[in-house]
């Protein structure tokens, strides 16, 4: 199905769905809604936003929704992406008004804290009740699973910071081969440097999209690093515009 129509049609569901509305697209792409939900607590008036992105394989594969700005909630990790049951338990058939639903629903029971004023107690209460009761904390699968799952971790970061390593190295040796074809001789620029790594990010990307295909990353991986090499190719073609 043509991505553009599949991006119209989530589009003309959430507008018409009132328990979702508060989220717009950013730009004029519908690829990408933002949405800002506002909470009262004893502390005061706190607005929070929120980001939900759409990525080339939906619905076949889960939005990413991340919180814009530093905040504090048990379902948010450091590096901002939420934790949603919608997103964990995914069908194709799921729309993005839901997510929208679903992240609301959190938010309103467990409001969040802007950083500095952690919700050191809800997040321990949010921990005792998502523990395992199958088994002992201290048992030896658990241990196991959790070694094991660090592991993985440490493999999937080892085999990025290759692949990022290999790409800027292709991208170096692909500028030193046109500049050699030169008939003068000129000292590598500022500019030259910008565009050799503007080809590598480029190329991590195009890599990160077989990787996936291939089901070596996870949705979390290939979330997380997409939204880094974006932004990264982003700065880099201003800084690009600012030279050129």
């Amino acid at each position: 199905m043509d991505r553009d129509f599949i991006l119209a049609r989530e589009a003309q569901l959430t507008y018409s769905n009132n328990a979702a509305s508060g989220f717009n697209p950013v730009g004029e792409s519908l690829a990408r809604w933002q949405g800002t939900l506002t909470y009262t607590t004893n502390r005061g008036r706190n607005m929070f936003t929120f980001e939900l992105f759409l990525p080339e394989y939906f619905p076949n594969v889960p939005p990413v929704v991340t919180a814009i700005g530093w905040m504090d909630h048990p379902n948010i990790d450091k590096d901002g992406f939420i934790q949603l049951r919608i997103l964990d338990n995914w069908r194709a058939e799921f729309h993005l008004y839901q997510v929208i639903i679903a992240l609301k629903n959190l938010m309103s029971r467990v409001p969040p804290a802007p950083r500095g004023e952690t919700a050191r107690s809800v997040r321990d209460t949010m921990v005792r009740l998502t523990e395992p009761t199958s088994e002992k904390p201290g048992s030896r699968s658990t241990v196991e699973t959790k070694a094991l799952r660090t592991e993985l971790s440490s493999l999937n970061a080892r085999l990025t910071a290759k692949d990022e390593e290999l790409a800027r190295f292709r991208a170096r040796s692909m500028m030193k081969t046109e500049e050699s074809s030169r008939s003068v001789k000129m000292k590598v620029t500022d500019q030259e440097e910008l565009e050799s790594e503007r080809i590598a990010i480029s190329d991590l990307l195009s890599s990160l999209e077989d990787r996936y295909a291939a089901g070596e990353i996870s949705i979390f991986e290939y979330s997380r690093l997409y939204k880094k090499y974006t932004k990264e190719l982003y700065l880099l073609r201003k800084q690009l515009q600012y030279l050129s």
